[in-house]
């Protein structure tokens, strides 16, 4: 970073070798006549693609329906435990190939999608969106795709009219950065949380607008683009999200590089230099817009 080497290249590398060290472990655990059978995927910032920071695993198997085999619950346990011991936390909320919930056969898997279409709750919201941000590792790719096209046809067929409207509430419930120009100004509590106020935001919505029209990429940049060819956003602003999601994300990285602070999320303005004060007003200003 340093050097200049940019935020969005370091992701690409990390995502690259993070996919090639999970499937090579899933080579070592799962015995070979099976990987033609199940298909493993991850999601979250890996599934995006822009993870610069150690995260929670986020991983789930599909297994071909009819294929049968006792030993797949110990396999996928010993998987998640090789990563926790190679330095991947436990996900907290249980994401993991290891929890049945995340490890189910395509059409438990579909019915379990359909399923959270309908109930439309916002913990079933929640694993939509872990969902959707879904990308191949390894196994059976027809396996994978398979399930992709049944979730996006489901956001238009299954779930209810006003599905994606509560589908993007989060970013104003979580993403709220109102009164985030206050801070520039001094005062006790003038620590900025980047995630909240700027990542979550453009992630987020990024990716609920990437559900509504069908776009399969699942990095921020790469439906940004698509977005933008769709003329659902316009060109400029697309680019302008993409740069001010950039800057957060090397912002994040920063801090996490020069303090003890391993979330990376603060970030007091007033600390930093008056270059990048103004890029901070600048990409929150573009994440209000």
């Amino acid at each position: 970073i340093s050097t200049g080497v940019k935020t969005r290249f370091v992701m690409e590398l990390l995502a690259a070798l993070n996919s090639q060290i999970l499937s090579k472990l899933f080579d070592l655990i799962v015995p070979l006549e099976v990987h033609p059978h199940a298909c493993l995927f991850v999601m979250g910032s890996e599934g995006r693609g822009e993870q610069i920071l150690r995260t929670d695993q986020d991983n789930a198997l599909i297994i071909r329906n009819g294929f049968k085999d006792d030993n797949l619950p110990s396999y996928a346990a010993q998987f998640n435990e090789a990563l926790a011991n190679m330095g991947y936390p436990y996900c907290d909320g249980k994401i993991m190939l290891s929890n049945e919930r995340w490890r189910k056969t395509s059409t438990a898997f579909e019915k379990q999608i359909t399923a959270w279409y309908v109930s439309g709750s916002s913990e079933d919201m929640m694993w939509i969106a872990t969902l959707v941000d879904a990308h191949f590792v390894c196994g059976d790719i027809k396996l994978f795709e398979q399930l992709q096209k049944h979730w996006q046809v489901s956001a238009k067929n299954v779930a209810t009219s006003n599905f994606i409207n509560r589908f993007a509430k989060p970013i104003l419930q979580f993403g709220d950065s109102s009164g985030w120009w206050q801070k520039f100004v001094g005062g006790s509590e003038t620590d900025i949380d980047l995630k909240k106020a700027g990542i979550f935001p453009i992630v987020h919505g990024v990716r609920a607008l990437s559900l509504e029209y069908q776009i399969t990429e699942t990095n921020t940049r790469s439906r940004l683009q698509q977005l933008a060819q769709q003329r659902v956003l316009d060109d400029t602003m697309a680019q302008n999200l993409a740069e001010a999601l950039d800057f957060f994300m090397a912002k994040r990285l920063d801090v996490a590089l020069t303090t003890q602070d391993r979330t990376a999320r603060a970030v007091n303005p007033n600390n930093l230099s008056a270059l990048e004060k103004d890029l901070l007003k600048e990409c929150l200003a573009m994440v209000k817009d």
